[in-house]
């Protein structure tokens, strides 16, 4: 049971050869925090500041479900 792992560009030099256009499957993501998926990923933590699950704003501490799109968000404020 997989989960498609879409990062944005701040984040995408933690994935080496990342595609945006197929993300990153994880086959076994289903059942997982996504804080548990990141940490997998060797994505810091403390680096996402936010989480899209099928475009629909999350937490790290949601659980992926089977088919899930989850979007890792880096954002940078400025003014």
């Amino acid at each position: 049971m997989s989960v498609t792992i879409k990062l944005s560009p701040l984040l995408r030099k933690y994935a080496p050869d990342y595609d945006h256009d197929k993300g990153i499957v994880v086959e076994d993501g289903a059942g997982k925090k996504v804080s548990q998926i990141a940490e997998a990923l060797s994505i810091p933590k403390n680096r996402i500041t936010m989480v899209m699950v099928n475009h629909r704003p999350s937490r790290m501490a949601y659980e992926a479900r089977d088919g899930d799109m989850i979007l890792l968000g880096m954002v940078i404020g400025g003014g």
